[in-house]
């Protein structure tokens, strides 16, 4: 029976990441056609990383971890340059609902769940993708809990920080135990990093505009117990 490849997988699970957060991202009816762009810009960025990946071009044969973690900080920072400074984006993912910023978070289940099936078949270190799996599928779980629950008002700015907290920490845990611990067992061209170096950078920068959000909420006045008199 044909099994699909680990690379073949991790490009599958890209292209459901974009085309999911597409669709969270137009659940607030502000795209006005930039769908299109922002569909084909992730597709050429998929497309770039996989021609890198698959000819091992990106990288050298054996880097430091500390370089390889440097050029996965530099590749976040890249990805919020762009984000912010493309003014038409800067203003959609300003103007998205924290349920959405959420909501974003979601499609981690998925790739979750293939860490732990990677780890089962041996193309991911057992440990590491058993803790990887379970953390992924936590983070985009809280994401979930946390938007229905700030859509529904019930606790959902306190779900909030900590769906973003938790999800940050997976996020920067994962990408420093993989570049100073993991790198020499799996190398740097590895299917992991489809997933490192597409969709994590936007899954950290939501994280970060979300928590923006959260820090620039006016509190509410507190009201005063004291009757009024006429």
């Amino acid at each position: 029976m044909p099994t699909l490849s680990p690379k073949a997988t991790m490009i599958s699970l890209d292209m459901l990441m974009i085309v999911y957060t597409l669709w969270a991202m137009s659940a607030s009816g502000r795209l006005h056609g930039r769908g299109a762009p922002i569909a084909i810009g992730m597709l050429i960025w998929l497309a770039l990383l996989h021609v890198g990946l698959a000819s091992e071009a990106i990288f050298p044969a054996n880097p430091s971890g500390i370089a390889f973690l440097t050029f996965i900080l530099a590749g976040v920072g890249a990805v919020g340059v762009v984000l912010l400074a493309v003014a038409p984006l800067r203003r959609l993912l300003l103007e998205l609902d924290q349920e959405q910023l959420l909501l974003l978070q979601g499609v981690r289940v998925f790739f979750g769940a293939t860490f732990l099936m990677q780890a089962s078949t041996g193309v991911l270190p057992q440990a590491f993708g058993i803790v990887d799996g379970f953390t992924h599928i936590g983070a985009g779980f809280f994401g979930l809990v946390a938007a229905y629950s700030l859509a529904a008002k019930a606790n959902g700015e306190r779900r909030a920080w900590f769906a973003n907290l938790f999800g940050l920490a997976d996020i920067l845990v994962v990408a420093s135990s993989l570049a100073l611990i993991l790198l020499p067992q799996i190398g740097p061209h590895h299917s992991m990093m489809y997933a490192v170096f597409l969709p994590a950078p936007l899954w950290l920068w939501f994280h970060l505009i979300s928590i923006w959000k959260l820090l620039s909420r006016q509190p509410h006045p507190a009201r005063s117990s004291i009757p009024r008199t006429a």
